[in-house]
């Protein structure tokens, strides 16, 4: 039974009979619920969290208005929303997706195979690619929001951050910061209000980068050391240095991905697909007798639980303006402006001193 509602195991919700909690978080929970036999998930906000954060209702709603606002076979499609009298809940319908996420294939079986990476990117980026006509970015792509059903079928989910055209709530609050540090974008961990399709390229970079490692390019326990390495000058590792048999064209697109400034990433998820259909890759995203297998053995019990907001292998998902983390990212950008000044500064008199130097020379000749 979820902490401020009702739905116990067995319960109605509307035509609907709720048949057991898959997930619980901090701010949702959800349900598996049936109706005629069809079974769907249920994501319901916490009523304490919406009585005591209306920016959680503005955020729960943006979710599914972006969501039902666009429709591909990997995104998770979501069928209702709204506000439930008899429950007194805010409430998101969506297809119930069974099998496990990214996560646990990665746990399980570490590194996979190049073809198998790039199809499960595919599969993702097909997804962005059907929502970059109305602005969709979603912005919190990790592997706990990419699941594998039983049938090896990838299905994006999880818009709760996601911003599109006209309905992000979060655009008069620059200078936030959310999402889950070791995935998002340096310009993310500085402004996630002002993020593009870029923003999600270089996500999606991180978690090809670990789907052909099976680890990620920053190792760090703490989000702090994750982000003062991801807003350094330095460049991200050669994902062949991990694993030297990654073909040399697939890294230099792993490179590209994830290139810390925008401007030298791939643009887009549709650009993306043009890259790796250029080098041979199938981008279909159709599952192979292999993938289709290995997704069969998954345990059920994994099903939709990694849908809620939990925290899982040292990451830390969230959406705040916590004044540690801002005043850490502000200290972080205020030294490195210091260090361009002092760089600046030092060449400057060393000019001076060049030209004291030759005027010296020139009267005494």
């Amino acid at each position: 039974m979820i902490p401020d509602s009702n739905l116990a195991d067995g319960s109605g919700f509307g035509e609907f009979t709720v048949v057991k909690l898959l997930g619980r978080g901090g701010m949702c929970s959800v349900h598996l619920v049936e109706k005629d036999g069809a079974r769907y998930a249920l994501k319901v906000l916490s009523p304490r969290v919406a009585r005591e954060n209306p920016e959680y209702v503005k955020r729960f709603v943006r979710e599914a208005k972006i969501a039902m606002s666009v429709r591909h076979p990997n995104l998770v499609a979501v069928h209702d929303a709204g506000f439930s009298e008899e429950h007194g809940v805010y409430y998101i319908l969506m297809d119930y997706v069974g099998g496990c996420d990214l996560r646990t294939a990665i746990a399980m079986g570490g590194a996979m195979e190049p073809n198998e990476a790039v199809r499960i990117i595919s599969s993702v980026a097909g997804a962005l690619a059907a929502g970059e006509g109305i602005g969709i970015v979603h912005r919190d792509i990790k592997p706990e929001n990419i699941m594998i059903d039983e049938g090896g079928i990838v299905k994006l989910v999880d818009l709760g951050v996601a911003k599109a055209r006209g309905t992000d709530s979060l655009q008069t609050m620059p200078r936030t910061v959310f999402g889950t540090p070791n995935y998002i974008s340096p310009e993310q961990a500085q402004d996630a209000s002002k993020v593009d399709s870029r923003a999600d390229v270089y996500s999606l970079g991180v978690v090809l980068f670990e789907l052909l490692t099976g680890k990620r390019p920053y190792e760090c326990e703490k989000p702090k050391e994750v982000l003062a390495k991801l807003l350094s000058p330095e460049e991200l590792p050669d994902v062949r240095s991990f694993n030297p048999g990654v073909p040399e064209r697939l890294a230099a697109i792993v490179k590209m991905m994830l290139a810390k400034n925008p401007r030298d990433r791939i643009a887009s998820a549709s650009r993306l697909l043009e890259w790796f259909e250029k080098i041979g890759y199938d981008t279909s995203g159709t599952p192979n007798e292999r993938s289709a297998s290995a997704s069969r053995q998954s345990d059920d019990g994994f099903s939709y639980a990694a849908y809620s907001e939990t925290v899982a292998n040292n990451t830390l998902s969230f959406e705040t303006q916590d004044e540690e983390i801002r005043s850490f990212v502000s200290s972080l950008k205020t030294k490195r402006r210091t260090g361009r000044i002092l760089r600046l500064a030092a060449a400057v008199l060393g000019v001076i001193l060049v030209v004291v130097a030759v005027l010296k020379f020139a009267i005494l000749d």
